[in-house]
């Protein structure tokens, strides 16, 4: 029974972490964007953060695609450190996280590929890209 119930807590921490890391895109279209509505949700069994019909600069766009990658890295880096939970959880979730973003790396790689001035539409089904001619 403990192994199942372990295994119940990691999976409940992991989808934790997801949606925490859903919300911190969504704060970060917020920070950037004050006035534009943001969207939560689930859609093909992913959750996931729109800000639709929102423009943001190619940098900020960056912000918004790496920061929950960035923030939830040293969350779990500093909860290993101060021994709040055990190296075997952070290496799990922190391997995980990471696949998991996958997709956010995914989009820097695009942006990166396009020099000069662009900005990046959100939109429920991914981005599009408007480049400065």
């Amino acid at each position: 029974m403990d192994r199942l119930s372990d295994l119940f807590f990691f999976f409940l921490l992991y989808f934790l972490l997801i949606v925490f890391h859903e919300l911190i895109h969504g704060l970060f279209f917020k920070v950037f964007k004050k006035d534009r509505k943001v969207k939560f949700g689930f859609k093909n069994g992913f959750a996931y953060a729109t800000s639709p019909h929102s423009f943001y600069s190619k940098g900020k766009f960056i912000w918004i695609c790496l920061t929950p990658f960035t923030f939830i890295t040293l969350i779990l880096l500093s909860a290993v450190s101060l021994g709040f939970i055990p190296v075997n959880l952070f290496v799990n979730m922190a391997s995980l996280h990471a696949a998991a973003c996958v997709g956010d790396f995914y989009w820097v790689f695009l942006l990166s590929r396009h020099p000069g001035n662009i900005l990046v539409e959100d939109t429920e089904q991914g981005m599009t890209v408007y480049l400065d001619n």
